[in-house]
């Protein structure tokens, strides 16, 4: 039999048939869509409130976008071995380029007032948003692509 119709057992780190990381990656999804949005805002009104939601949302995002790409990089290691590695190398770096763009994007909003989101804080969360959905495409491809997790029964 193939290697690519082995069927492997279900992840035994999985909540609800879902695995860890795919829980904790919707997090930063969430969490850097809606600085994107809050930037906008901020943008449109001046209202300071936008820019310190924009600013948490980023650090959530940061940090359970670190927490998610710990657990994947487990989860291909643990269940595919070192069979996958060379198949998982786009999400990996796609990751690693949405990670830097939102903690340098982070650094950006720290600063005071509109220099913080006019115009590179917007700008990067323009980039990391983009990033991010291209991540995820990848992400996608790469699982139900030859020797993903993703199985379909005939």
């Amino acid at each position: 039999m193939p290697a690519s119709h082995v069927q492997h057992p279900p992840s035994t780190a999985a909540i609800a048939g879902h695995t860890i990381h795919t829980i904790l990656a919707s997090f930063p999804i969430a969490c850097f869509t809606l600085a994107l949005v809050t930037d906008i805002t901020y943008w449109r009104t001046s209202y300071l409130m936008w820019l310190e939601f924009s600013t948490w949302l980023l650090l959530a995002g940061i940090v359970f976008g670190v927490a998610a790409a710990v657990f994947g990089a487990i989860h291909v290691l643990v269940r595919f071995g070192t069979r996958a590695v060379r198949f998982g190398w786009p999400p990996v770096i796609g990751t690693l380029i949405v990670l830097v763009l939102a903690f340098f994007n982070n650094l950006v909003h720290a600063a005071d007032g509109w220099t913080a989101i006019m115009p590179w804080g917007l700008t990067l969360s323009a980039l990391t948003v983009l990033a991010m959905l291209v991540t995820v495409w990848l992400g996608t491809s790469f699982a139900h692509g030859p020797g993903g997790g993703v199985r379909t029964y005939d």
